[in-house]
This record gives structure tokens, C-alpha cells and sequence, in this order.
């Protein structure tokens, strides 16, 4: 009977964890234009694939643009959102990233200059940029960049 409770409060417990980390559409609103890069805290960020450009083409260097936008449920409920409700996008800002296939560095324009993005930094220091660009690199190339 021990056994049987374990199990039993195991299983319960999985499927708390399964809705707390619940996903974001893949696509917003089902437009394959639109492709998730990052969610957090009912907000999702999606990289607009009709708007990349590849400003710089020289191997090993590159650098590339694309519009990054961000969006919250249609309807104000995370929930929906997380399970594929519509999403409405509150914000749309173009991205610039350098990459250095030599150094095995990608950068991202700040307002500063150039910000390296550590793949192994945390999310407050590479936030939505690092996917993006990794996002950016692949639409763009085929393959990943880190």
C-alpha cells in the first residue's frame, strides 16, 4: 500500500509540473510566418520569417536582420494562450546580429554597439536576442549556430 501512495502522489505531482510548464503556440495564430523563440510569463516572442535580411554575407562573417515580435493572448488569459488561443502582438522590434564563425561568437546590436551572447549566459543577460539570432541563423543557413 506504501508503494501504491508513492506512486500515486508521483504521478500527481507530474502532472502539476506538466501545467505549470505549459508551451506557447509554435506558430502565432497558426501563421508558419510567425515562429516561437522564447515565452515567459504570458508573453511569447515569435521572429517574423518574411523579414529577414542578410546584410553581410562573407565567411566566416556574417550579419543578419529579422523582426522579433511580441504577443499576449488575444483574450487576456495566459491559459488560453499556452493552449493554442489566439495571440495578439503588442510590439515589433528589428534585431541585428554579427556572427563570427572564426570565434564562434554571435553579437547583437545594443545600444551600446555590439553585445556578445554568451550561449551558456542566462536568460536577464542574453534574453530573447540569443534565441532569435539562433532562430535568424538557421532561417537563414540550414544549420544552427552554436
Amino acid at each position: 500500500m506504501k508503494k501504491l501512495c508513492t506512486i500515486f502522489f508521483t504521478l500527481l505531482l507530474l502532472a502539476f509540473a506538466s501545467v505549470a510548464s505549459a508551451n506557447y503556440p509554435y506558430y502565432l495564430n497558426g501563421n508558419s510566418d510567425y515562429v516561437l523563440v522564447d515565452g515567459h510569463m504570458g508573453t511569447a516572442w515569435y521572429v517574423d520569417t518574411t523579414s529577414l535580411v542578410n546584410q553581410m554575407y562573407a565567411p566566416p562573417y556574417y550579419k543578419l536582420a529579422i523582426n522579433v515580435v511580441s504577443a499576449h493572448s488575444a483574450i487576456g488569459d495566459e491559459n488560453d494562450f499556452y493552449n493554442g488561443g489566439e495571440g495578439e502582438i503588442t510590439g515589433v522590434k528589428t534585431y541585428y546580429f554579427y556572427y563570427n564563425m572564426d570565434s564562434d561568437r554571435m553579437c547583437v546590436m545594443g545600444s551600446d554597439g555590439w553585445r556578445y551572447l554568451d550561449p551558456n549566459g542566462s536568460w536577464a543577460d542574453t534574453g530573447i536576442a540569443l534565441p532569435a539570432g539562433q532562430k535568424a541563423f538557421e532561417l537563414a543557413y540550414g544549420r544552427t549556430f552554436y
